[in-house]
C-alpha cells in the first residue's frame, strides 16, 4: 500500500512541474522596460476651453500620441514583447530600480501635470500677445520628483511634496533649490523644509552625500495654472496617459482653440515632444513605437524634434515608409505654428 502511494505522489508531483513552470514564466517580473505602439488622443478631450468663449471651428484635429509602457514585465510578457518587431525591450533605468511601479506610474502623472500646465501657459501668452483680453494665472513651486534609495527619510518625503527651504552653510536660508549645492557641504546635514499633500509643514536633516555629493532627492520646478481666474477659463480632464511627451501638440491644441483661425486647416496632426516655458521642443523616448503609432493612424503631420528627428527617419527607412510628406522637425512651438501657416497659404 505504501508503495502504491509513494508511485503516485511521484506521478502528482511530476504532473505539477509544467503547471509550476507556467506559473513562474507568469508571475516573475524581470528589471526591464517595454514599449509597444498605442494610439492618439485628441488634446480637446483632455483641455477644453469654455463654450462660450468664440474661437474658430476645428475641421481637422490635433493629437498627443500615446504608447503603451510597461515596467517590470513577467518573463512571459518579456518573450512576446521581444518576439514582437513593434516592440522594444530595455534595462529598467537606474534612476527607477528603487521605485515601486507605483510609484514609477506617480512620477509619470506628475509628468503628465507639469507638461500639461506648461503646454496652457505658452498657448495662453503666445495668444495674448495677440489679444490682449486672454490672461493666464499661475503659481509656481517646486516639488519632489525623485528619490535615491540612500536617502534618509525616505519614506517620509513623498512625490510632489513642496520644498520650501533648507539651512545652508553659514546659516544661509536657501529657497531657490539651484542654489543648494554650492552652498552646501559633502558630509555635513542640512535641515530641508517640506509642505506635504495634507498641507502640513515638516522639517527633515538631509546628509549631502560623500561619493555623490547629492542629498539623494531631485526637485523639480512646477508651474500651477489658475482655471477659474484665467480668461477664458478652462477645465482639465483626468488622463490614464502619463508622462510629458505630449506638451508640444497641447500647446498647439490650446492655441488653436484659443485662435479666431484654424491652424489644423482640416489636416490630421500628431506629433511627440515636451514643451518648456520657453517654448522649446524637447525630446522624448520610444520614438519608435510613436512614429508607427502616427504611421497606422493614417496622420497627414506629425511633429517632432530635431534631436529625435533621424531616429525617426531610421525607423521609416526600416520598415519601408515614406516620411517625405509628413515627417516634420520643429525646435520650437513658433516653428510648428509657422509649419502649419504654411500649409494653409
Amino acid at each position: 500500500m505504501n508503495e502504491l502511494l509513494e508511485k503516485y505522489s511521484l506521478h502528482i508531483k511530476l504532473l505539477f512541474i509544467p503547471y509550476l513552470a507556467l506559473l513562474f514564466l507568469l508571475i516573475f517580473p524581470l528589471d526591464f522596460l517595454v514599449y509597444s505602439p498605442g494610439g492618439l488622443t485628441e488634446v480637446n478631450r483632455l483641455i477644453e476651453i469654455d463654450s462660450s468663449y468664440d474661437s474658430s471651428e476645428e475641421a481637422g484635429s490635433i493629437s498627443t500620441t500615446y504608447v503603451m509602457s510597461l515596467p517590470r514585465p513577467t518573463i512571459f510578457e518579456f518573450l512576446l514583447a521581444d518576439f514582437n518587431k513593434f516592440c522594444d525591450t530595455y534595462a529598467l533605468p537606474t534612476s527607477y530600480e528603487n521605485y515601486t511601479n507605483e510609484e514609477i506610474n506617480t512620477i509619470s502623472y506628475y509628468d503628465k501635470d507639469i507638461s500639461v500646465s506648461t503646454s496652457i501657459i505658452v498657448a495662453y501668452e503666445a495668444m495674448a500677445s495677440v489679444d490682449p483680453s486672454i490672461v493666464i494665472n499661475y503659481t509656481s513651486k517646486i516639488i519632489v520628483f525623485g528619490k535615491s534609495s540612500y536617502l534618509s527619510h525616505y519614506d517620509e518625503i513623498a512625490f510632489g511634496d513642496e520644498f520650501v527651504q533648507v539651512v545652508g552653510d553659514d546659516s544661509l536660508v536657501i529657497t531657490d533649490s539651484s542654489l543648494i549645492k554650492e552652498n552646501t557641504t559633502a558630509g555635513n546635514t542640512y535641515d530641508f523644509t517640506f509642505i506635504n499633500a495634507d498641507g502640513d509643514t515638516y522639517t527633515v536633516g538631509l546628509t549631502k552625500d560623500l561619493d555623490t555629493g547629492l542629498f539623494g532627492i531631485t526637485l523639480y520646478p512646477y508651474s500651477l495654472v489658475d482655471p477659474e481666474t484665467s480668461y477664458p477659463v478652462f477645465a482639465i480632464n483626468d488622463s490614464s496617459i502619463g508622462g510629458s511627451s505630449g506638451g508640444l501638440l497641447q500647446t498647439l491644441a490650446v492655441y488653436n482653440m484659443l485662435s479666431s483661425e484654424d491652424i489644423t486647416h482640416g489636416l490630421k496632426v500628431a506629433g511627440t515632444g515636451t514643451m518648456s516655458i520657453d517654448g522649446t521642443v524637447g525630446n522624448i523616448g520610444a520614438v519608435k513605437q510613436k512614429v508607427l503609432t502616427a504611421y497606422l493612424n493614417h496622420v497627414d503631420v506629425f511633429f517632432m524634434s530635431p534631436d529625435d528627428y533621424s531616429t525617426a527617419v531610421n525607423v521609416c527607412e526600416a520598415y519601408n515608409i515614406d516620411y517625405s510628406s509628413w515627417l516634420v522637425s520643429v525646435a520650437t512651438f513658433q516653428d510648428a505654428l509657422d509649419y502649419l501657416e504654411g500649409l494653409g497659404e
